[in-house]
C-alpha cells in the first residue's frame, strides 16, 4: 500500500529537524529501509509523489493489429487469444491481447 502523500512530508520533515531514522521509521511504522527509499526517490524525481502505475513504456499493438483482432473476431468468434497473437504484427503476451481485447469491450469464448 502505498503512504499517503501528507505522511511522506511529515516523516521527512521529522528526519530534517534531526529525528533519527529508526526513531522516524518505529513512529510512522514503516521500515527503516522503506523510509530510505522514500528520501532516495524524492532526491532522484523532485517529489514526494508516489510513482505512476501501469504500463511505463510505448503499447506495442498497432491500429492495425487492433483493426485484425477486431475482424478476426468477427470471422471466427471460437478463436482463442492464442491464434489471435499469432496473427499480429509484432510478438506480445497473451494478456496483451486479452488486455486490448477488454479496451473494445469484446470478449472470447474460453476454448481452445
Amino acid at each position: 500500500m502505498a503512504i499517503p502523500l501528507q505522511t511522506r512530508r511529515k516523516m521527512l520533515a521529522a528526519i530534517e529537524r534531526g529525528e533519527s531514522i529508526a526513531s522516524v521509521a518505529r513512529r510512522f511504522e514503516v521500515t527503516q529501509q522503506g523510509l530510505h527509499q522514500i528520501r532516495r526517490k524524492a532526491r532522484q524525481r523532485g517529489t514526494l509523489e508516489p510513482a505512476k502505475t501501469g504500463p511505463k513504456g510505448h503499447v506495442k499493438l498497432t491500429d492495425a493489429d487492433v483493426q485484425l483482432m477486431r475482424q478476426q473476431i468477427q470471422i471466427n468468434p471460437g478463436i482463442t487469444l492464442i491464434q489471435l497473437r499469432d496473427m499480429l504484427s509484432v510478438h506480445v503476451a497473451e494478456s496483451t491481447v486479452c488486455r486490448a481485447l477488454q479496451k473494445m469491450n469484446l470478449s472470447l469464448k474460453k476454448s481452445r
